[in-house]
């Protein structure tokens, strides 16, 4: 065990994205997590292969860790919690949009968030993930930060509140811009035009509006106030009546914001 960690038994709750990445980063530093709860047995095989950690069932098995991390969906939150009223350890869930009141029937609880894009199958690299997190004890918050630390050079005490916010922001900057570039690579798709081309085009928008400010950065027929294009645009995007709908929303709001 690490010796700059401040639980000596970290338990997992879920089977999804969160605890594969979480389990995978704290197994690279060296803390393997004594066990991750999955409710559904057949998923038990397929958890312990991929992460090689003991998987249990029965919610009394993690009676004996002083952390438990649940990363299970939401709405499900409060009734996983609601298995841990006397639990005497530290208990956090690690979504951005649920209030740490979701834990308040519990003793000692609190939030730990990963501000970053999780996917089961990609490695993700922690070591400058912001990682928002809160108690509900001064104590507790120190032991969080210590822990968060092992991952994360990036630990922020964050409310409820400024976490929902964040959140909401980062839907549209990771999870919208991602269906944006599906809708791209399936018009170039579409008219054999391999993806690739677009990507430099991908990094240095992003790179652009990080070093200079995205409304800076901002180009495109829309800002420059070009119907002519606009309207051939909206030509092209006939037979998509979806994304036609969407380009149609994304330019007006250009025009009547930054014009």
């Amino acid at each position: 065990m690490n010796k700059t960690c401040s639980f000596q038994n970290i338990a997992l709750i879920g089977s999804g994205n969160m605890v594969y990445s979480l389990s995978k980063a704290l197994i690279f530093k060296g803390i393997k997590p004594c066990c991750v709860f999955v409710r559904d047995p057949e998923k038990v095989a397929d958890v312990e292969h991929d992460l090689n950690v003991n998987v249990v069932t029965e919610y009394e098995k993690l009676s004996n860790s002083d952390l438990i991390i649940i990363a299970v969906k939401d709405d499900a939150i409060a009734e996983v919690a609601s298995h841990f009223i006397n639990y005497a350890g530290l208990i956090v869930h690690t979504s951005g949009s649920v209030s740490s009141d979701s834990l308040k029937n519990c003793i000692r609880t609190g939030v730990f968030y990963p501000l970053q894009t999780i996917s089961k199958n990609c490695t993700v690299d922690f070591s400058d993930t912001p990682m928002l997190i809160c108690s509900n004890s001064v104590e507790d918050l120190k032991k969080l930060h210590e822990f968060a630390h092992i991952l994360s050079d990036n630990v922020v005490d964050c409310s409820d509140e400024q976490r929902m916010y964040i959140h909401l922001s980062a839907v549209f900057v990771s999870n919208f811009v991602d269906v944006m570039l599906d809708i791209g690579s399936e018009l170039l798709k579409g008219n054999d035009i391999p993806v690739s081309i677009i990507e430099p085009l991908v990094k240095e928008t992003v790179e652009k509006a990080f070093r200079i400010g995205p409304v800076q950065a901002l180009t495109g027929p829309a800002r420059r106030g070009d119907y002519k294009t606009i309207s051939k645009h909206e030509s092209l995007l006939k037979m998509y009546p979806n994304e036609k709908e969407i380009y149609e929303l994304m330019t007006k709001y250009i025009l009547s914001k930054y014009l």
